[in-house]
Order: C-alpha cells, then sequence, then structure tokens
C-alpha cells in the first residue's frame, strides 16, 4: 500500500494551524528546515515515522489522526466522527475522560444488543 503523502501533510498543515503555530516554528521545533516542513505539508516529500511522530506529539494529535484515511478502507465516517471525538476530548480533564470511556462502553454494548435483536426480530419475520 502506497502512503499518500498529500493527504498526511493537509492534515499536519490542518492540525498546525489549528494550533497556531507558524509552518517555521514546527520545523524548527521538530529539527528540519522550514522549506522541508512545507514540502511535507504540499506532499512533495517523503518523511520517516520519527518525523510523523515527532509532529503529532508536538501537535497534540495521535498518529492515527495523521494516518487514518491511509490505514483504513472503512470509508471517510470513520475518520469523521474521530476526528469529531478527539475534538471534544480536548478540553477533558482525567476524570471526565475516564466517565466519558465508561459511558462509551456501556452504549456500544447497548448499541450493539439492539442491532442483535433487530437482528433477530427480522429473521423470526422472515420465518412468517
Amino acid at each position: 500500500m502506497e502512503m499518500n503523502y498529500l493527504v498526511i501533510g493537509e492534515k499536519i498543515k490542518k492540525y498546525r494551524k489549528e494550533q497556531k503555530i507558524p509552518q517555521q516554528k514546527l520545523a524548527e521545533i521538530i529539527g528540519i528546515s522550514a522549506s522541508h516542513m512545507c514540502n511535507i505539508e504540499k506532499g512533495r516529500t517523503k518523511f520517516g515515522l520519527s518525523t510523523l511522530m515527532t509532529v503529532a506529539e508536538v501537535l497534540g494529535v495521535n498518529t492515527d489522526l495523521l494516518l487514518y484515511d491511509q490505514i483504513s478502507k472503512r470509508g471517510k465516517m470513520r475518520a469523521i466522527v474521530l476526528d469529531e471525538i478527539e475534538e471534544q476530548l480536548k478540553d477533558c480533564n482525567e476524570v471526565q475522560m475516564q466517565m466519558l470511556r465508561e459511558f462509551f462502553h456501556s452504549e456500544k454494548s447497548r448499541l450493539m444488543q439492539l442491532a442483535k435483536e433487530m437482528k433477530e426480530d427480522k429473521r423470526q419475520k422472515s420465518l412468517w
């Protein structure tokens, strides 16, 4: 699978701008030239995993957010949902994060149970 460095670069630029970090400052922090940072954001150059991890750390995002479209074949909705969740979690403290985690697990279990019941109900109706 070939990496789409243009998409990754666009995401880096998006998160950098959200953090209000100038391109030159990001380059300086991660130890690369400003022109190399520009080329990364424009998808003109390949870069290593260590650079990607450092960029993600400085921008305060998970590397999955930068790579997601590259590693998922499930469609764009999953990426959209993950981006929205990441945005909502930015200002949560540890207690809130734990509460949300528990809530998520509970709601997912309820959703899976509902889907199972609907599938069984559909099967029963088809028998009549």
